[in-house]
């Protein structure tokens, strides 16, 4: 297989979320957020093969001591805390010798959660066709006929919720589980779905390749929120960590990631709770003098 996104300028940090077995669903993970388990071998197979595995730390490590990053480096990050990251990535990554890190949402930890565009996929493979669904910001329904039409009209709430602070999120899922007729859920089993238990996110923090880290508590976009809610929702993250696992971590990633996601105050606010990096979802190359706060991530799909 070709071996994507490996530079001769310096490191490039690889972005996941999970890694599953076939999927029987017809419009879930449609964007391969999940990769499926042999294509996430073989990927790592070739990486371990043809670059330079580095972890999170060493990247610290290198940016304080003002070392280049190695040419052809990689770096592997997972983001939110699902169970096949456990379960099916961390054996994978071991055998080969690939560290990790994995930064975790406490609250879908806790409650085995799901983030609010899982729950609306959730909600929208489910419902009945033909039907339709009308959006607060549009004056006509949007209908669909077959799974082209449920992507669709994912891809546009994809779109706009992670750019418009002012839309209530929650009230817009429990909208859209109404009119498709389907009952709410905020928890499910599915492996798309599941999230580690505490007991399994220490697990893997004690492990010698692997390194957990904060993602939020309950993966709203940090620059969306008030003071007051992003110093809740940063310290909530790691008092959890902490007292549920036993990790002091100065590593996180941002919810979502994009440019708009974060800010200055949300860098400082994660500096003064003692985060030294934390990567974002922008696309790109990093060299030995970038800002730990604006590394650059690659989400990865299947070929």
């Amino acid at each position: 297989m070709k071996t994507p996104l490996l530079s001769d300028e310096g490191l490039v940090i690889l972005l996941f979320h999970g890694v599953v077995g076939p999927s029987r669903h017809a419009v879930r993970n449609y964007t391969q957020k999940h990769l499926g388990r042999e294509f996430f071998a073989r990927l790592m197979t070739e990486l371990a093969r043809t670059g330079r595995a580095m972890s999170m730390e060493q990247v610290i490590e290198h940016h304080e001591a003002g070392a280049d990053l190695p040419p052809r480096s990689f770096a592997v990050t997972f983001d939110d805390g699902f169970e096949n990251n456990c379960s099916v990535a961390a054996p994978i990554l071991a055998d080969l010798s690939i560290p990790a890190t994995f930064y975790v949402t406490s609250g879908f930890i806790e409650h085995n959660g799901m983030s609010w565009i899982d729950r609306i996929e959730y909600c929208i493979e489910a419902a009945a066709m033909p039907g339709s669904l009308r959006l607060p910001w549009e004056d006509r329904p949007r209908r669909f006929a077959d799974a082209a039409g449920k992507i669709a009209i994912l891809d546009q709430l994809r779109d706009r919720v992670k750019r418009d602070a002012s839309i209530d999120v929650d009230a817009l899922i429990t909208d859209i589980f109404a009119q498709c007729g389907v009952e709410e859920v905020h928890a499910n089993d599915d492996p798309l779905d599941r999230k580690m238990s505490w007991r399994q996110v220490a697990e893997l923090h004690a492990h010698p390749l692997f390194t957990v880290g904060g993602h939020s508590h309950t993966h709203r976009i940090l620059s969306f929120l008030s003071p007051e809610e992003l110093e809740r929702e940063i310290a909530t993250s790691l008092d959890l960590l902490r007292e549920r696992a036993g990790i002091e971590t100065r590593h996180y990633s941002y919810p979502e990631g994009l440019a708009h996601c974060y800010s200055p105050a949300v860098i400082d606010a994660l500096q003064r709770r003692g985060i030294a990096c934390c990567p974002t979802a922008e696309r790109g190359v990093n060299r030995r003098a970038d800002d730990l706060f604006r590394l650059k991530r690659n989400m990865v799909a299947a070929e």
